[in-house]
C-alpha cells in the first residue's frame, strides 16, 4: 500500500498572556517542477485561542481544488480550515509565490470598534520581502470576547494524491515571534511533531538548523531522524 505524506508540525509554545500577533519567515526551496494540480501542498500558519478547540490558519497553497486551479500557477490561497465565526476571505485572485524567496506570515489581532462585547477579528497577511508588498488574505473572528492567541503551529502538509516516493518538498522556516503589549518575543520553546503515515525510508522529517537566529526545516521523501514530540529549541 501507498502511503501519503500527509503532515509535518512544529509548535511554538509560550507562557505569555496577551498575544495578540505571531509572525514567521518561510522559504519553499524544493517544489516539483510538474506538480499534479489535483495533489494538495500547503504550507500553514496556525493559531490556537485561548479557549480549547479555537483554531485557525492560512498560508501558501498548490490545489486542484481552489481558484487557481486552471492558472498553472503556484499560489497563494486563504483560509484552509477555522471552526471560528466569521471567517471570510479578502483576497479572492491567487497570488503566485517562487521557490527561494523569503516571505513573511503575520498574523494579528484587529479589534472590532463596532462590537460592545470586545470580540476580536484576527487578519492574516503574507509579505514578500523583495519587493514589501504585502497582502491581507482573510480575517477570523473568535467565538468569545477578549480572547487571545495561547500558541501557534507552522505545518508543511502533501496529501491528498501525493505518494511518499514523490517528488521531495523542502520548507525552512526562521525567526517565529509572538507580540505582546510588552514587546516581541521568541516561543518559549519549539517542539517538532508528526502526522505522517509513511514508513521509512520514505518519510517526513525536520530539525534545526540554527538556534541564533532560530531556523529550521520541514522536509517530505527522506528518512526520519528526528522523533516526534522531540524540543528542537532550546537546544
Amino acid at each position: 500500500m501507498e502511503y501519503e505524506p500527509k503532515s509535518i508540525h512544529t509548535y511554538f509554545n509560550s507562557d505569555l498572556l496577551d498575544i495578540y500577533a505571531c509572525d514567521v519567515d518561510i522559504r519553499i526551496t524544493e517544489f516539483p517542477e510538474s506538480a499534479d494540480r489535483n495533489w494538495l501542498y500547503y504550507f500553514g500558519l496556525t493559531i490556537n485561542f485561548t479557549l480549547p478547540n479555537e483554531w485557525s490558519h492560512g498560508g501558501f497553497q498548490w490545489s486542484g481544488t481552489h481558484e487557481f486551479k486552471d492558472s498553472g500557477n503556484k499560489g497563494v490561497n486563504w483560509g484552509g480550515n477555522s471552526n471560528q465565526t466569521g471567517c471570510g476571505g479578502i483576497n479572492n485572485e491567487p497570488c503566485a509565490w517562487e521557490c527561494h524567496k523569503w516571505y513573511h506570515y503575520l498574523v494579528r489581532r484587529v479589534d472590532d470598534e463596532n462590537d460592545q462585547q470586545k470580540y476580536h477579528r484576527w487578519l492574516f497577511t503574507i509579505r514578500d520581502y523583495d519587493t514589501g508588498e504585502e497582502i491581507e488574505y482573510g480575517t477570523v473572528r473568535t467565538k468569545s470576547p477578549n480572547i487571545v492567541c495561547r500558541n501557534t503551529m507552522v505545518f508543511t502538509e502533501t496529501g491528498y494524491g501525493v505518494r511518499c516516493d514523490s517528488p521531495k518538498v523542502r520548507v525552512e522556516w526562521r525567526n517565529p515571534n509572538f507580540s505582546t503589549p510588552a514587546g516581541r518575543f521568541s516561543p518559549k520553546r519549539i517542539v517538532a511533531n508528526y502526522n505522517g503515515t509513511c514508513v521509512n525510508p520514505k518519510n517526513t522529517n525536520q530539525n534545526l538548523l540554527s538556534d541564533s537566529p532560530l531556523y529550521w526545516f520541514h522536509e517530505t521523501n527522506t528518512t526520519r531522524i528526528t522523533p516526534p514530540n522531540t524540543v528542537l529549541w532550546p537546544i
